[in-house]
């Protein structure tokens, strides 16, 4: 595997007595990425958790992604070398996010037994706090970074409307609430500083998968840490609909908690009949 150090061109000169002679290439320039991330997202409605990562450049052929102890965590490369066509510019990586047998006792969540279940301190321990180095490799350049990751994990925001199940008119604007979130989601993984929230819309109400280019509507908005509450303009919503929703707050290390608010409806549907279609 390719370390990312200076290439070397090394010329033997034939005959008895000489000894080998080398010449170095032009030494590739050192960028940094544009963008590098790491961060836990959990799911306080499920009790999961899992790394995400993220990156940004111009281009690279080879990656790699080393902890703080210096292990690898992540390792890509190109197929094809680096060629116009060939390399990686940006890439974004979701790890399974097992359910956290803690958060389960702790929040109450159901066990899912199809879904793998860790220990909060395997999880940790995986995934140790400090900063992560990015390094890549391209035809033009060497890419370094670094991005911190903490073990400082948000409760999910109390969602305090709309309810799970409510139905609402398509022809009015729609408030969203919730309670600020201040504490971390276990006691341990704390103290937290909220650095703004984040919420998502979805139409539900069509089944999946979607044919190619068509998409289910979505509103999705990034609100500052002061904020809890969002208007969801009536233009927005349409009538006879089933929307699912769900409110994340992210902490100032960068992990972030999901709580899902459930569903909504629009009229005419009936609240007996507002349920996630199949």
């Amino acid at each position: 595997m390719n370390r990312y150090g200076i290439t070397l061109c090394q010329v033997v000169l034939a005959g008895a007595g000489l000894a080998a002679a080398q010449t170095p290439a032009s030494a590739a320039e050192t960028e940094p990425f544009k963008i590098t991330n790491i961060h836990f997202e959990t799911n306080a409605s499920a009790c999961d958790m899992g790394i995400q990562m993220s990156f940004d450049t111009d281009g690279v052929s080879e990656l790699t992604v080393k902890d703080p102890n210096g292990q690898i965590v992540y390792e890509a490369g190109s197929v094809g070398g680096p060629a116009v066509t060939h390399e990686i510019t940006e890439g974004f990586q979701e790890r399974v996010e097992p359910q956290i047998r803690d958060l389960i006792r702790a929040l109450g969540c159901e066990r899912d037994p199809e879904e793998p279940a860790v220990f909060l301190t395997d999880l940790l321990s995986a995934w140790p706090e400090g900063k992560y180095t990015f390094r890549g490799s391209g035809e033009d350049a060497e890419w370094r970074g670094f991005a911190p990751l903490t073990h400082k994990i948000p409760a999910g925001p109390e969602i305090l409307a709309p309810e799970d199940g409510d139905v609402v008119p398509a022809d009015e604007n729609l408030i969203i609430r919730w309670k600020r979130v201040t504490d971390a989601i276990l006691p341990e993984l704390g103290p937290v500083s909220i650095v703004g929230y984040h919420v998502v819309i979805a139409d539900a109400t069509n089944a999946e998968p979607f044919p190619p280019g068509k998409f289910p509507a979505q509103f999705d908005v990034d609100l500052p840490s002061w904020e809890t509450s969002l208007v969801v303009p009536r233009q927005f919503l349409r009538t006879n609909k089933v929307y699912e929703f769900e409110v994340l707050a992210t902490e100032a290390g960068g992990n972030q908690t999901i709580t899902e608010g459930g569903i909504f409806c629009t009229k005419p549907i009936k609240p007996e009949d507002c349920e996630t279609p199949d």
